[in-house]
């Protein structure tokens, strides 16, 4: 094999991934919903994979989760970038999206989790040294340099050598430090517990466009303040910058 590292790398990851959907699934389906991997076209009609959707029964998504595994901190901008793109063409796309999440493993630098929250998406980590250790225990060595070839040659053999049974355990052993706070984030948005949308809201953005393909992005701290603060845009004159000041950031 012509990349030891890469295919034990997959593998892991496609474990990953399929265990967070497989211990989810009992908890989505008794609450009436569903939990698969689904193509997700946004409005300009680029096609998104996302890998776990969580369906209401008329079939709107209201949940997307997103597992992605990463070996090396070069590779963050690239996925992190994506799954920012991703997911706010997706919630402007549908809107019966009420949550998205990053269930993210490996090597993530702190700049790039705190790039994924600040598009609004809920970032859970598994973290890197937390894998190793979980392998190492199924006998398979995961911490090697980049340039090291001999390392994941002899670590891809020894999981291929794991029995189905083995692999499945493994795949539970990888998830099990986050599964509890993913599960508490899924029942919440499934579960209704009385409580309004209202009593929840705790910041509002509006994001304006102008005929001049200006953006301009404003923060409000409740629905009252939002409410007050876009009053002033009722007023005719062409030229509203004046009036931004003070109301965003």
């Amino acid at each position: 094999m012509s990349n030891p590292a890469a295919a034990l790398g997959q593998e892991i990851g496609k474990l990953f991934e399929a265990s967070i959907v497989e211990r989810l699934r009992p908890e989505v389906e008794a609450r009436g919903y569903t939990i698969n991997p689904q193509r997700m076209v946004n409005g300009t009609d680029n096609i998104y994979q996302i890998d776990a959707v969580i369906s209401n029964p008329a079939g709107q998504p209201v949940m997307i989760l997103d597992p992605k595994y990463i070996r090396y901190k070069k590779h963050n901008r690239d996925k992190g970038s994506w799954l920012c793109v991703a997911h706010y063409n997706l919630r402007k796309t549908y809107p019966t999206i009420r949550k998205t999440t990053a269930v993210l493993a490996g090597n993530w630098s702190k700049t790039s989790l705190a790039l994924i929250e600040s598009f609004g998406i809920e970032v859970i980590v598994q973290d890197f040294s937390t894998m190793v250790d979980v392998l190492e225990g199924y006998g398979v060595e995961f911490d090697w340099a980049e340039k090291d070839r001999l390392t994941p040659t002899r670590s891809l053999q020894a999981f291929n050598s794991l029995s189905e049974n083995g692999k499945a355990n493994l795949a539970n052993a990888l998830t099990n430090a986050i599964m509890p706070r993913l599960i508490t984030s899924v029942v919440d948005i499934l579960e209704d517990t009385g409580e309004s949308v209202q009593s929840r809201i705790s910041e509002v953005e509006v994001l304006m466009k102008t005929n001049r393909r200006e953006t301009l992005l404003l923060r409000f701290g409740s629905v009252a303040d939002t409410v007050s603060g876009l009053v002033v845009f009722m007023d005719e004159r062409s030229d509203v910058s004046s009036l931004l000041e003070g109301k965003s950031g």
